[in-house]
């Protein structure tokens, strides 16, 4: 995601809260993703040519130059070792963020998101959709783009199922875009979403899934993005910049006021668990190996401090 300037948004009251450790290390970085390969390692990419990396779940982090000379908006994990950032392009380092080397990618346009499922790679590269069956050795089109349609996120709940998301809101007015692949991402379908720009989203199965818009709504599908039905008016007309599920009805948003919203009943209420003191905008939400980690501008990075149903929190 791209790091997000502090602006003039009223933050929700900030909560007296044990649930949430600002993390160690951090400062310095401006995060705009991240990722875990486990429960212990984890990635995260850095406005003006940084990376973090933590080996402890997310507790304390180093950060690291990586002389790549841009604002990075992408990371993923897919080892301790094996790492990837985005931004001009796309570069791997093997040696858990020592060294970084650019993956030869279509070119012309940025890297805005990539997913990987084994050796087959989709990338958001500018208004296109690209794909890799081959580990980004080779590289085929899947969606060439078109007018009036916008997307910044790649979901995947299923080896083949996946939806691009996002959108653009200018004087105009507020333009959705959900665009759903079946093939791994060598086709994809423009699907309707007259209810504005997307600004975050997730998806729980090929059929589910929930997104948050411009206009702090959040909308749910059950049919595979046929169809859209309003949730709930989000809290504090909060923006949300990243939403994810733990299951059914456990929910978090993370804001550009820099709360994180937690929703217990599907998205019936949300109340803010944690707010910035300074109302820095907190871009990225993982939560795939155990503990939520949640990161922002400023240096912030927060780790969830609760016990979980199966008895543990990492």
């Amino acid at each position: 995601m791209f790091v997000i300037p502090m602006m003039a948004l009223a933050a929700g009251v900030s909560l007296s809260s044990t649930d949430w450790i600002a993390a160690a290390g951090t400062t310095g970085c401006d995060a705009t993703d991240v990722d875990f390969s486990d429960a212990r390692h984890g990635l995260a990419s850095c406005a003006f040519s940084s990376a973090m990396t933590t080996a402890d779940g997310g507790l304390t982090w180093s950060l690291r130059a990586t002389g790549l000379q841009q604002s990075l908006v992408f990371a993923h994990a897919r080892s301790a070792s094996e790492l990837y950032l985005a931004r001009v392009g796309l570069y791997r380092s093997v040696d858990g963020g020592g060294t970084w080397v650019q993956i030869p990618t279509p070119a012309g346009t940025g890297v805005g998101a990539v997913h990987f499922e084994g050796p087959r790679w989709v990338a958001i590269q500018g208004g296109s959709l690209t794909y890799s069956a081959d580990a980004g050795s080779t590289w085929g089109v899947g969606f060439a783009g078109q007018t009036g349609v916008y997307f910044d996120e790649l979901h995947f709940s299923e080896a083949n199922a996946g939806y691009a998301t996002g959108g653009l809101t200018t004087e105009l007015g507020s333009l959705g875009s959900v665009l759903k692949t079946q093939d791994g991402g060598a086709s994809w379908t423009v699907l309707p979403f007259p209810h504005g720009q997307i600004t975050a989203a997730d998806f729980s199965s090929g059929a589910n899934g929930i997104v948050s818009t411009f206009s702090s709504n959040l909308y749910s599908t059950s049919d595979g993005g046929a169809s859209w039905q309003l949730v709930s008016a989000l809290p504090d007309s909060a923006y949300f910049l990243d939403v994810v599920q733990r299951d059914a009805t456990h929910w978090y948003g993370a804001s550009l006021s820099g709360c994180i919203y937690e929703t217990f009943d599907a998205g019936l209420s949300w109340a803010s668990t944690y707010c910035s003191p300074s109302a820095q905008a907190l871009t990225a939400i993982t939560l795939e190996h155990g503990a939520a980690i949640v990161v922002g501008n400023s240096g912030q990075a927060l780790y969830e401090n609760r016990i979980f149903r199966d008895g543990f929190n990492d």
